[in-house]
């Protein structure tokens, strides 16, 4: 039986109350009984708590893990892990040359609310096949849903301008309501901003 394809999942605080239970796992725990994907997915808080797991990237083991999830509170240009906020040019630096061959997914909002080429030049640096994200706001249930069919999407292998087409065409409303995103080093699709939504 083939190999199935691996997302390793990066989860910041989604709130100060510990009481609150949000988290992805579940749309992880979705794909895998689907047997879409398997996963490995980590809490992180801290910039150390980033920078430690995201190193286990360079070991021999996580080979298979084609796309890494970053899915935390996020605003342009920044991720929000809970205690620490860590902006795009550091994240660069903790993933340079880790992503080669990988998709990066922000699961936030408003990250790649960014200039084109600033977005070209983190694919260039981390050696990502394509970054994925969102230049809005987006509610949790809306992007939920659309991170179902968005990660089934990115771990079958299809092409970053062939990945933005198909999600543009099929889920279209998706889509634009989010702002989606996805960058290479080449090129940047990108749909159209619309006024709405909830916050994230």
């Amino acid at each position: 039986m083939a190999k199935r394809p691996s997302i390793f999942c990066l989860e910041g605080e989604w709130s100060s109350n510990l009481m609150q239970r949000m988290s992805v796992e579940p749309i992880l725990d979705l794909l895998d009984h689907l047997g879409l994907a398997t996963s490995v997915h980590r809490d992180v808080a801290t910039v150390e708590e980033l920078e430690y797991y995201v190193a286990k990237l360079d070991e021999k083991r996580y080979d298979d893990f084609k796309v890494v999830y970053l899915a935390m509170h996020g605003d342009s240009g920044l991720l929000k892990l809970g205690k620490d906020t860590v902006d795009l040019d550091d994240l660069q630096r903790v993933l340079a040359k880790r992503c080669v061959g990988r998709i990066v997914y922000f699961g936030s909002c408003l990250t790649m609310k960014m200039q084109k080429a600033r977005l070209q030049e983190f694919a260039r640096v981390t050696g990502a096949r394509a970054v994925v994200g969102y230049r809005k706001e987006v509610g949790w249930l809306e992007s939920a849903a659309f991170e179902v069919l968005l990660l089934d999407r990115m771990v079958s292998g299809v092409r970053s301008d062939a990945l933005f087409n198909r999600l543009s065409t099929e889920h279209g409303k998706f889509a634009k309501s989010l702002g989606l995103v996805v960058a290479t080093r080449s090129q940047v699709h990108w749909t159209p901003l619309r006024e709405s939504s909830r916050g994230a």
